[in-house]
C-alpha cells in the first residue's frame, strides 16, 4: 500500500453584534482536507504522504511515490447550516445557510529519477477553505418591545493554496522533503438590518395627551460591507522515516511569510425617533422629568425630533451630520511579517498489504490576519486525525477516518470575539482502482458546537450548532 497514488443578532438598540469576520472558516484549520487519499482517511497522512498532497502533509513523502500521476478531487456539494439557538428569552433561533460547489484538489508528481535517484517532485492548487452563509430573518416580538426586526447577511470566505516541492530518500528507509507555495485568503460580508423598537425616553417624557395615543419608536438601519484579503508564501520541509517496514513516523512544519494585508471596510448606519403611526415627534410633545435641568432636557429633545442624526461607524465615533448623510471608509494595507504555522507529527502501520492505519496530531500558531480579525490575537490549536484504509479486493477498497477541528478563537467571548465553534468530523470513501487509474466518492461530515453572543451587549453567551457535509469525488491517472 505504500505505492498508492490515490484520487480532494438589546437590537441594534438591541442590534445583532456587527463582527466583520465572524465565520469559522479562518479559525477552523480543518474544514476542507486536502488530498484525494487525506481526505478519505480523515487527514492523517503524515507519515503516508506518497501523492501530490504530500506538500501540503509532508513533503518528504514525496520521495516513495513510484510513479508520475495526476490527481483530482471535486466536492460536488458542500451544504453548512448553522443554527444560533434561544436569542430571545430562550426563544428564537437564526439559521445561516449555504450551499456550496468547492474545487478542493489538483496536483500531480513528477518522477525525477533521471536527474537524482528516489527523486520525485509535486505540484498542487487546493481549496483549504470554502464557505457561505446566507440569513434573511424578520422578526416581530411585542413582548420584549420589538416592533420590527430585520436582517439579511451574506458573506463568502475562500483560501487557496498552491506551490511546488521534492522528496528524495537518502537511505531506503529515511527521506527529506521542501515546499514552497503561496496562500491567498479572501473574505467578502455585507450585512443590512433594520430595527424598530419601543422606547422609554431620558430625562424627558411624553406628555400625557400625547402618551395617551402614540408610543415612541426607535429605529435604526445600518449596512456594513467588508472585503479582506491576505496574501502570504509558505515554507515547508518534511522527515519520514521508516523505522520497520511495517511502520513509518513522519515530522513536518510548514511557516507563512505574509506579504500583503488589504482591509477595505464602508458603514452606513442611521438612527430616527417616531411614533408608531410613523408620523415625527416635536418639541412640544415633550416635558422635562422632575428634577432634570433644562439643558439635559433640550439634549433629549434634540435628540428625540431627529434634530440630531447621527453616523455611526467602524472608524469615527458618533457625530453630527451636517447635510448629506455620508458613509465612512476604511481602507488600508500591511507590509511583510511572519503569519501562520503548524507543525505535524505523524505515524502510519501497515498490519498487511491490505491494511494501513494512521494517525496525526497537528499543532496550529496562528497570529492575528486581517482576514480572520484585525482586533483578535487567537490561540494555538492542536487537532488530531486518524484514518484506516482497507482493501476488500485488489480492486476495491475504503478509507475512513475520524478528526477534530477545534477553534483557534479564545475561549472567553467579547465584542471582537463574538463566537467560538469546535468542530469533530467523520470520513468515508468507497473506491476501485486499476493499474493505472483509480476513483472514489464519499462524504466528510463534521458536528460543532459552541458559543455565540450573536446580540449587542449581550452578558450570557448563548449556545450555537452547525453541521457540515462535504460530498466529494476523486480520481488518480498514472502517466
Amino acid at each position: 500500500m505504500m505505492r498508492s497514488s490515490f484520487l480532494p443578532f438589546v437590537l441594534c438598540l438591541i442590534g445583532f453584534a456587527q463582527s466583520s469576520y465572524s465565520n469559522a472558516g479562518p479559525y477552523n484549520f480543518s474544514d476542507i482536507l486536502p488530498g484525494d487519499r487525506g481526505m478519505g482517511m480523515a487527514g492523517a497522512f503524515g507519515a503516508v504522504a506518497d501523492d501530490s498532497s504530500a506538500l501540503y502533509y509532508n513533503p518528504a513523502g514525496l520521495a516513495f511515490a513510484s510513479s508520475s500521476n495526476i490527481s483530482a478531487s471535486v466536492n460536488a456539494l458542500q451544504m453548512t447550516r448553522r443554527d444560533y439557538q434561544k436569542l430571545f428569552n430562550d426563544k428564537d433561533s437564526f439559521y445561516e445557510n449555504s450551499q456550496d460547489i468547492v474545487p478542493t484538489f489538483t496536483g500531480g508528481v513528477l518522477d525525477l529519477t533521471r536527474y537524482a535517484d528516489s527523486l520525485h517532485g509535486a505540484f498542487n492548487l487546493q481549496s483549504l477553505t470554502q464557505q457561505s452563509s446566507n440569513q434573511n430573518d424578520i422578526l416581530r416580538r411585542p413582548d420584549i418591545a420589538v416592533e420590527y426586526f430585520h436582517r439579511s447577511a451574506k458573506s463568502q470566505t475562500s483560501e487557496i493554496l498552491f506551490g511546488t516541492g521534492i522528496g528524495k530518500r537518502f537511505l531506503p528507509n529515511f527521506a527529506l522533503g521542501f515546499s514552497l507555495g503561496g496562500r491567498q485568503s479572501i473574505q467578502d460580508q455585507q450585512t443590512y438590518q433594520d430595527v424598530s423598537q419601543i422606547i422609554t425616553t431620558t430625562n424627558v417624557k411624553l406628555k400625557d395627551s400625547i402618551a395617551a395615543d402614540k408610543s415612541l419608536f426607535s429605529t435604526l438601519t445600518t449596512n456594513d460591507r467588508s472585503t479582506a484579503s491576505v496574501l502570504a508564501a509558505e515554507l515547508g520541509a518534511g522527515a519520514l522515516w521508516a523505522p520497520w517496514p511495517s511502520f513509518s513516523i513522519g515530522l513536518s512544519g510548514h511557516v507563512d511569510v505574509l506579504l500583503k494585508q488589504e482591509l477595505n471596510k464602508e458603514t452606513d448606519s442611521l438612527s430616527l425617533f417616531h411614533y408608531n403611526d410613523y408620523s415625527i415627534p416635536v418639541a412640544s410633545d415633550f416635558e422635562s422629568k422632575d428634577g432634570v435641568s433644562g439643558e439635559e432636557s433640550q439634549k433629549s429633545i434634540d435628540r428625540y425630533t431627529n434634530k440630531k442624526i447621527y453616523r455611526v461607524s467602524s472608524n469615527n465615533a458618533p457625530r453630527v451630520l451636517k447635510g448629506s448623510f455620508a458613509p465612512s471608509y476604511i481602507n488600508e494595507s500591511s507590509g511583510t511579517g511572519i503569519g501562520r504555522s503548524r507543525i505535524r507529527l505523524g505515524f502510519a502501520s501497515f498490519p498487511s498489504s491490505r491494511l494501513v492505519v494512521a494517525g496525526d496530531v497537528v499543532w496550529h500558531r496562528s497570529v492575528n490576519e486581517w482576514i480572520a480579525n484585525r482586533e483578535l490575537t487567537t490561540e494555538d490549536v492542536l487537532n488530531a486525525h486518524l484514518g484506516t484504509e482497507y482493501f476488500f479486493s485488489p480492486t476495491f477498497f475504503i478509507r475512513q477516518g475520524i478528526f477534530s477541528n477545534f477553534d483557534a478563537r479564545p475561549k472567553e467571548l467579547r465584542q471582537s470575539n463574538p463566537e467560538r465553534i469546535d468542530f469533530y468530523g467523520t470520513s468515508i470513501f468507497l473506491g476501485t482502482q486499476t493499474s493505472d487509474t483509480q476513483f472514489s466518492g464519499g462524504v466528510v461530515y463534521q458536528y460543532g458546537l459552541g458559543e455565540a453572543l450573536k446580540i449587542a451587549n449581550q452578558q450570557i453567551p448563548k449556545p450555537v450548532r452547525e453541521d457540515k457535509y462535504i460530498l466529494s469525488f476523486t480520481a488518480t491517472h498514472g502517466l
